[in-house]
């Protein structure tokens, strides 16, 4: 049983790592509602001038349409193609999820560059949108988390004893699916598509390179604020920040309702 010295100088430690990681994202968040703060220990002032600004700046609103846009049509294009190959392998073939995990690890050791200057070697004279050709490549690399969760959501259970008694019953394999597979994967299949929304939405390499400013997206519009304006530029970081935080509450709330009994549930209910 550790001492109390030694339980003190935990929490100490990890009250110094605490500071060190909130002090950034605080500092960040006070100095966007400064009026100046310069040679000053505390900002002169507060003000919502910034954010007035940017949210009234058509820039910023086209670059979150975009970001939105992108990161919609790689959730939907990721989730089409990869939650039928993850239920195929666990129902129908789990002899090949060695191969498939395999596969999924590979995104992990490609980086960003090289991707992007293959993609413009291979389709640059090909009559195929860049933005879609950037759509799939995000989808690509998000595969590694989607894969994942899918497959946790299902290792969960029996599913192929379940989709086999459905089939028996007289239902159509893609109504079995849709009525048998899918509510019990749910919670599985919302996670996965939050992860692939924030991956696609905080995007940056490819977006730049394959598209660069033709295709302006909210992080790449916080980078040339960066440079531009320090205060308007920690404004759409605090907004960002805001919105990561909102997507994890999310996460850890299902992930929470995934884990409690259904005993429990209905107890609450």
């Amino acid at each position: 049983m550790p001492s109390s010295t030694e339980r003190f100088y935990a929490r100490f430690v990890t009250l110094l790592i605490f500071i060190y990681l909130v002090m950034p994202i605080l500092a960040t968040i006070v100095y966007s509602f400064a009026t100046s703060w310069v040679k000053t220990i505390l900002p002169e002032g507060l003000t919502l001038k910034w954010y007035q600004q940017l949210v009234t700046n058509p820039d910023f609103s086209a670059a979150l349409v975009r970001s939105l846009g992108l990161s919609l049509g790689t959730t939907l294009i990721a989730m089409a193609c990869f939650l039928p190959v993850v239920f195929y392998v666990n129902v129908y073939a789990p002899s090949l999820k060695a191969k498939l995990h395999f596969i999924t690890i590979l995104p992990f050791t490609i980086p960003g560059i090289i991707l992007v200057t293959g993609l413009i070697q291979v389709y640059a004279n090909l009559p195929i949108p860049k933005s879609l050709i950037l759509v799939l490549a995000i989808a690509l690399l998000s595969l590694p988390l989607t894969y994942q969760v899918l497959n946790n959501a299902f290792i969960a259970h029996d599913f192929r004893a379940m989709f086999e008694q459905a089939l028996v019953l007289g239902e159509r394999p893609i109504p079995a699916f849709l009525k048998v597979i899918l509510p019990n994967i749910k919670s599985g299949i919302f996670v996965a598509m939050l992860l692939t929304f924030t991956s696609a939405f905080g995007e940056y390499v490819l977006t730049n390179l394959l598209l660069g400013g033709n295709f302006e997206t909210l992080k790449i519009y916080m980078y040339r604020l960066m440079q531009s304006n320090g205060q308007a530029s920690s404004v759409l970081t605090t907004i960002y920040f805001l919105f990561l935080a909102f997507i994890s509450l999310i996460l850890i709330l299902i992930m929470r309702h995934a884990n409690t009994p259904s005993k429990e549930r209905s107890k609450h209910s």
